[in-house]
């Protein structure tokens, strides 16, 4: 079966309710996933519960447009649209109370990737048709790579993965290699919104059934590509976009969110917009990844700023 339907994964910030009016209720761990089928779109609403930072962190590296909620202008709110401008998702909208003043969330938006956010009142109608505005270009062409985020065995079925085909087009039967553990896999079935399909492009999020690789094995920020495509490191020495909000900080002991993985790491050198570090487990990214630096110990701020892989 070919998919002719647009796919937009959308995080949501601020409203932890608000994915369950938006979607069907899916998945639940840390993060909540909703999910809505329209005639011509398929959605998939991202929000961390208890506004967890990783997961936070995890759901921006992702998404392609944000929902965020404007009840209240406070520094969590704040950070949440520098982390949103710092990896460019310029699609989204701001929800705000009847009568609202908009000034402030103006002023705080201006010459960001955020400018272009409409804001309007909370109706759910509304916000389902001005998301099926949104316009987003993916990539077809070239090797393909899946980024998961929940697997589980499944009695009957095996092991299966659900995640998001971030560039390319997989097939039934596609031979190819889990990283970082660099495990050769075969993908034995693909569903989108639990109907089977031979093939899945860019944008959309599938469940896959594994042969090769237990659910264990595919834990969330695992990538399925092709060697050449997908890489494996310990050792980074990046350009370092800081945020302005931050204080200097030394070397030490930090946190780093790239694509979906979350972990620790060792900042060891901060020179001339350069940033070196190093991970105690190996990383697996791509070309053009983020890596999202954060201090889980800051008192007020913790983005620390971004770290672009070339």
């Amino acid at each position: 079966m070919q998919l002719l339907m647009k796919n937009i994964s959308i995080g949501i910030f601020h409203d932890e309710n608000l994915g369950r009016e938006l979607g069907k209720k899916g998945t639940e761990s840390d993060i909540l996933m909703a999910n809505r089928k329209t005639d011509d779109y398929i959605f998939t609403f991202m929000s961390p519960n208890e506004d967890k930072l990783t997961a936070k962190t995890q759901i921006i590296s992702t998404i392609d447009a944000a929902i965020i909620s404007c009840d209240n202008i406070t520094p969590e709110l704040g950070e949440t649209i520098l982390m949103l401008d710092s990896l460019g998702v310029d699609k989204g909208l701001f929800l705000v109370p009847e009568y609202s003043d908009t000034t402030q969330i103006n002023n705080i938006i201006k010459d960001t990737n955020l400018e272009g956010y409409k804001i309007v009142e909370k109706n759910i109608p509304k916000v389902l048709e001005l998301l099926e505005t949104f316009d987003v270009k993916r990539n077809n062409d070239g090797p393909s790579v899946v980024q998961i985020d929940h697997s589980f065995s499944v009695k009957g079925v095996g092991e299966v993965a659900l995640g998001v085909v971030r560039q390319g087009i997989i097939h039934k039967h596609d031979k190819s290699v889990l990283l970082p553990n660099n495990k050769e896999i075969v993908i034995r079935s693909i569903q989108i919104h639990d109907k089977d399909y031979d093939q899945a492009e860019a944008g959309s999020r599938v469940g896959l059934a594994i042969k090769g690789a237990t659910s264990d094995e595919m834990n969330r920020g695992t990538i399925i590509s092709d060697t050449d495509t997908g890489k494996i490191g310990t050792n980074f020495t990046l350009d370092f976009v800081k945020n302005k909000y931050y204080p200097d900080f030394k070397t030490g002991v930090f946190h780093a969110t790239v694509g979906m993985q979350s972990l620790p790491i060792t900042i060891t050198e901060i020179k001339d917009n350069k940033i070196s570090f190093k991970t105690d487990k190996p990383v697996c990214y791509t070309k053009n990844d983020k890596f999202i630096l954060i201090d889980l110990n800051g008192k007020k701020i913790h983005f620390i700023g971004t770290a672009l892989i070339e």
